[in-house]
């Protein structure tokens, strides 16, 4: 009977001594958080300092402040919100933070270039659907363990933001980095540094942007890159040595733009007839002789009157045996600075 009354005064104590916000459910061991849709206007009180996964999604905060977390949360989702401020201080000092999803706040127009800085152990940042309409040059620095971005998943997902330029080397500490999804913007340039440092790469999603121009040497450090998708920009030319620098690459969409299949095209047809991955089509709007025409099912003599391309010193013809139709599993929405995955 003793040691029942002790064991009974034991859980008593815990009970008395931990707390957790009304509304919200708490669990233990890790423990958690759980405030997800309760249509909560600010980051609710009495969230205990020792909680490491931390959900507030679903609601309709609208600021984050310094103090309204604690250094030891690992996992903070805070999606589908109405924020539109952050305090650059709020995730100061916070090194044990993994996971980071804020996205799908849609009035969150802004961040302060040191947002994020001093989050080491940060492998995943999620930024979709936020109508952000640029991102600070410095924004990720020192961000060495993301994997997934700008969701910047390491996915950086900045996509369905607003984005119509990206400062060089905004993603140059970036490293680890493995996925970058940053279609439905309204980018409309890639420069030669604009992806500089983003050595791991293995995806990059560039789809429904506004790009009408890329530098030959926008992708050269991207050497790990399988997945590269251009689809519906407004890509009139692109050039062949500016993919000879994917040597890696297994995957490309480029449908869905303006083609112009005349002498410009050239190095682009000479590099389609060398790659052995998967493409898509590439259908040709000018010149009047040529619209409806897949580039890839061209013949050299429809290119009379061409001075010959010269070949990059890098070139290589790409080996891998895959089949002609693009990967049916990267047909799927997937999302980062742009939509949360379903």
């Amino acid at each position: 009977a003793g040691c029942g009354l002790e064991i009974l005064l034991v859980l008593c104590g815990l009970k008395f001594s931990w707390s957790c916000p009304r509304h919200c459910i708490c669990y233990t061991a890790p423990s958690t958080v759980s405030c997800q849709a309760h249509n909560f206007l600010t980051v609710p009180e009495g969230i205990p300092p020792d909680s490491e996964r931390i959900f507030l999604q679903n609601n309709k905060i609208h600021r984050l402040l310094r103090g309204h977390f604690s250094a030891n949360t690992v996992t903070l989702w805070i999606y589908s919100n109405n924020i539109t401020y952050i305090e650059p201080s709020t995730f100061h000092g916070f090194a044990l933070l993994e996971e980071l999803d804020l996205g799908d706040n849609r009035h969150l127009r802004t961040l302060a270039e040191d947002t994020f800085h001093g989050l080491n152990r940060l492998n995943a940042l999620h930024l979709y659907r936020c109508g952000l309409s640029s991102l600070p040059n410095n924004i990720f620095q020192g961000l060495r363990n993301l994997q997934q971005s700008c969701d910047c998943v390491l996915s950086a997902s900045p996509q369905d933001n607003h984005l119509k330029f990206l400062q060089d080397d905004t993603f140059m500490d970036l490293h680890n980095l493995s996925h970058l999804f940053l279609h439905g913007n309204r980018l409309w340039s890639l420069n030669q540094n604009t992806f500089r440092g983003l050595r791991a790469l293995d995806r990059l999603l560039l789809h429904q942007n506004q790009i009408e121009w890329v530098d030959r040497l926008a992708f050269h450090d991207l050497k790990r890159l399988t997945t590269l998708y251009l689809f519906n920009n407004t890509l009139i030319q692109l050039s062949g040595q500016c993919l000879d620098t994917l040597p890696a690459l297994e995957y490309l969409r480029l449908n869905d733009n303006p083609w112009s299949c005349d002498c410009k095209a050239l190095s682009l047809w000479e590099w389609l007839k060398r790659f052995r991955g998967s493409t898509s089509s590439v259908s040709c709007q000018a010149p009047a002789d040529m619209v409806g025409k897949d580039l890839k099912e061209l013949r050299k003599e429809d290119f009379p009157n061409c001075s010959p391309t010269v070949p990059n010193s890098e070139s290589r013809a790409q080996t891998n045996n895959l089949s002609g139709t693009v990967n049916p599993s990267l047909n799927r929405g997937v999302v980062a600075l742009e939509g949360r995955p379903t």
